[in-house]
């Protein structure tokens, strides 16, 4: 009989960066399970199945189906992304471990792969994190931070990346998602980046920003921008509309939106850009995979080990700002422009980060592959 996997993550919530991350296992797990029957908990499962290719989904908060889709399951997975942490709140924690310690009451097998670790602020969930590590068949963690945590609790893992700087487009080409204007250089001859070749063209400055913004540095987020917008066309990419869009309403800046209907449209907006300004760590990958010079603002530790590890790939330090200290418009300003200045040669170093990066990253994977079709064939 063919094996079921049930796949429990943050899916189904329109945050793009999770769903990439989502759809590189979906298509490895059919690669190496070709008959493989996948069950993925969502909180949009029509959502889910239309972006990952009909793909099965139940509903993540029906109890029922839960059961009875862990009762006929052959492994659990818990898939990508920060799950395994309270800063969010303690709910969410308490909700994948609680799936994790129900799949290990069927005897099922249990799988984290590509799992960012922390932060956990009370050490009650520290200790329940632990304990379920220890009892995971296989963890795979996407940064060193992570590894090091699992390792000095008492847990294995393998070390890998974020599953998403494997991305691939997963759906047909759309017309351009870009709200606003139609997508730069769409259409065009010109350089290796689709621009036209007339020196009135200006650079395109991406923007990812989410929640956690001081008021203070909104002013001089704004401040900065329309000092900006001189030299660069603004573009606004929303990974996770019902969260980022009150962030450029606060901005109050008339800036164009990625209107995003699948993490496609937002890799294919990312190709026409120039230089981004990150929060999100996937806008940060997705640039990555773009040869998009990029700097950060970082509000969670995962940012910071994101930036550190392309630093130690491609030997360039990447310029970030703490989202929690006061920003300085003029550093802001006059670093970006000095990125823009330098894209040429910074886009070669991002090709080469890139290129190690999806090596280490398939590797990985494919070790935790061979594991949970070892296993299966076994049950």
């Amino acid at each position: 009989m063919a094996p079921t996997l049930v796949i429990a993550g943050y899916y189904g919530f329109g945050n793009w960066g999770d769903e990439a991350a989502l759809a590189v296992l979906i298509r490895a797990l059919r690669s190496t399970l070709p008959q493989a029957r996948l069950v993925v908990l969502s909180h949009d499962p029509s959502q889910t199945a239309r972006i990952h290719n009909n793909t099965e989904a139940i509903n993540r908060w029906n109890l029922f189906e839960i059961h009875r889709a862990l009762s006929r399951a052959s492994a659990f997975i818990l898939g990508p992304g920060g799950l395994l942490q309270d800063a969010t709140s303690t709910r969410s924690v308490l909700y994948y471990l609680g799936l994790l310690r129900w799949a290990q009451f069927y005897k099922l097998p249990t799988y984290l792969i590509g799992q960012g670790i922390g932060p956990l602020r009370s050490q009650r969930a520290e200790q329940w994190v632990a304990k379920t590590l220890q009892r995971a068949r296989f963890v795979l963690v996407r940064d060193r931070v992570s590894y090091e945590w699992a390792l000095a609790h008492g847990a294995q893992a393998l070390l890998g990346e974020d599953l998403a700087v494997l991305l691939e487009p997963f759906t047909p080409v759309l017309p351009s998602p870009l709200r606003g204007r139609g997508a730069r250089g769409e259409g065009s001859e010109g350089d290796e980046r689709g621009r036209s070749s007339t020196a009135d063209v200006r650079a395109t400055l991406g923007l990812s920003l989410r929640p956690g913004l001081s008021p203070k540095n909104i002013k001089v987020l704004h401040r900065a921008l329309r000092t900006l917008s001189t030299d660069f066309e603004l573009v606004f990419l929303s990974f996770q509309a019902d969260q980022d869009l009150a962030v450029l309403k606060e901005l109050a800046l008339a800036i164009p939106v990625v209107e995003a209907r699948c993490p496609d449209d937002l890799l294919q907006v990312m190709q026409n850009v120039d230089v981004l300004l990150g929060m999100r760590l996937h806008s940060l990958v997705f640039a990555l995979l773009s040869d998009v010079p990029f700097c950060a603002l970082s509000y969670d530790p995962k940012i910071e080990s994101f930036l550190r590890r392309v630093e130690e790939v491609c030997e360039y330090p990447v310029q970030w700002w703490s989202a929690s200290e006061t920003l300085n418009e003029s550093a802001l300003v006059s670093q970006i422009l000095g990125i823009s200045a330098q894209r040429a040669e910074l886009r070669e170093r991002l090709r080469q980060a890139r290129t190690t990066l999806q090596t280490a990253a398939h590797h990985s994977l494919d070790e935790t592959l061979r594991v949970i079709a070892s296993d299966l064939r076994v049950r």
